[in-house]
């Protein structure tokens, strides 16, 4: 049995002293880099202090035959 991947969806979740926040549906083409500069500038947002960036990207797996 072969498996394969595709690509479901790409989140950031931004993560502060106090909580957390996650941006959903992000454009599964953008860059690390382009996906680090959208969670900086919605941290800044934010009155807490901004202390990670995280990147999750979630995947189906698909049984080929």
């Amino acid at each position: 049995m072969a498996v394969n991947t595709k690509k479901d969806e790409v989140k950031v979740v931004l993560k502060f002293t106090k909580g957390s926040q996650t941006l959903a549906h992000c454009n599964q083409s953008a860059t690390d880099e382009s996906l680090y500069n959208l969670g900086e500038a919605i941290g800044s947002l934010n009155a807490e202090s901004l202390e990670e960036i995280m990147k999750v990207t979630e995947e189906q797996l698909i049984k080929t035959v």
